[in-house]
């Protein structure tokens, strides 16, 4: 199942470990799950990953954010988005909108994002981490 994660998911699964980000981080490495990103969000990823609050957690987990990066890029298919038009409150959002217009479309986009108020876009439904950790849970 190939799906977009928002930053805020993989963040949050890194810092949790039963929590359902955590579930859907878990999912990845499995392969149960294929996370579709760009090139824009693996840079967003990235920059979130080397804040002084988040690294400071990782550190403490043995975790870094190369590492993370170069695995998730293993589970990861690389898209080049299509540019979207839609209506978002946070331009800085606009990747993942893009991401959702690619073909073949993921299934699902996986978020905490509240600046994501539509039920889909471009046809995908927006989904939080507990709704995609059931349904992950039921397959």
């Amino acid at each position: 199942m190939r799906v977009v994660l928002d930053t805020n998911i993989l963040v949050s699964g890194l810092m949790s470990v039963s929590s359902p980000p955590a579930q859907i981080l878990n999912a990845l490495r499995a392969g149960q799950i294929v996370a579709v990103m760009s090139e824009a969000t693996v840079a967003e990823l990235a920059q979130v990953l080397r804040r002084p609050a988040v690294r400071r957690y990782l550190t403490h987990s043995a975790i870094t954010p190369d590492a993370f990066l170069a695995e998730l890029r293993l589970h990861a298919d690389l898209m080049i988005p299509r540019p979207t038009t839609t209506v978002i409150r946070d331009e800085q959002d606009r990747p993942f909108l893009d991401l959702l217009a690619t073909i073949p479309p993921p299934q699902y986009f996986v978020t905490g994002d509240k600046d994501f108020e539509a039920p889909h876009y471009s046809g995908v439904p927006v989904i939080t981490a507990a709704e995609f950790a059931r349904l992950l849970r039921r397959r």
